[in-house]
């Protein structure tokens, strides 16, 4: 099974790990990066390495087309286009992450269907005759579009779930964790520091010394205990520890929303 995972200028990092790294433990499944040329393609978070190009791939089982800052570019770009109309016609399934859904939409691979995407490519992919789903994960046939980031792992493990049924989510997911770190072995980082911020003593506000400081008294301060900094751990890894918090996911969603200079909702 070949599984074809598309670059551009700008490409994303997180998301190409997240459908490698996912996918690449897949039974017989062979996962590539394709590009229009050889060499390297720098986006944010890494470099992209292109094992093959666009005309040395026949046919593929699997496309996906990662999101990044360079989709406006991606999507008018002829050869790429052409590329994915060619591999529609043998592929079992299409997916694009975040903007690269606009990508997908530009070759016709949407159809005019709805996908998800990332919130603020709604109109760019309106532009291409669809419309942006509000959910974070859509299925329409064989094509599957997400809204990027840690979703790009939910729609990696829909694509594990379509080839080879949900009894092989749990063991992937398994070994994705266990190649991250130990520490994702013990309760969750959320769950570790929600446990940690309720024992604590309560801080005190501005609010609460505002008596003290007209009478400029002393008021004493609590003493924070020291907080532990646990090792670094693998983006693909705190991914998908983060999937199955959906108050994170949700509280994550705000605040990547919120514009600058705004202050969050009291």
């Amino acid at each position: 099974m070949l599984i074809t995972v598309v670059v551009y200028d700008g490409v994303l990092d997180d998301e190409c790990e997240a459908f490698r790294s996912v996918l690449g433990l897949v039974n017989n499944a062979s996962v590539i990066t394709v590009g229009a040329r050889h060499g390297t393609y720098a986006g944010p978070g890494g470099l992209q390495q292109v094992d093959a190009t666009f005309d040395e791939i026949d046919a593929a089982d699997i496309v996906i087309v990662p999101g990044g800052l360079g989709c406006e570019r991606a999507a008018d770009d002829p050869v790429l286009r052409q590329f994915l109309l060619r591999m529609e016609q043998t592929a079992r399934f299409v997916a694009g992450s975040s903007t690269g859904t606009v990508v997908l939409a530009s070759a016709g691979l949407l159809h005019g269907e709805s996908a998800a995407t990332h919130w603020l490519a709604k109109d760019l992919l309106r532009n291409y005759g669809s419309h942006a789903d509000p959910r974070g994960l859509v299925v329409t046939g064989n094509v599957i579009t997400c809204e990027g980031r840690i979703s790009a792992v939910d729609a990696a493990f829909a694509l594990v779930e379509r080839i080879e049924g949900s009894a092989a989510i749990a063991p992937i997911r398994s070994m994705l964790i266990e190649r991250g770190q130990p520490l994702l072995r013990q309760p969750s980082r959320w769950k570790r520091l929600s446990r940690r911020l309720s024992d604590e003593p309560k801080r005190t506000r501005v609010r609460d010394l505002a008596p003290n400081l007209a009478g400029r008294a002393e008021v004493p301060m609590p003493i924070q205990p020291p907080v532990d900094q646990p090792p670094p751990i693998t983006p693909i890894a705190v991914m998908i520890e983060l999937i199955d918090n959906e108050e994170l996911k949700r509280q994550l969603k705000r605040r990547r929303r919120r514009p600058r200079g705004r202050p969050p909702r009291r």
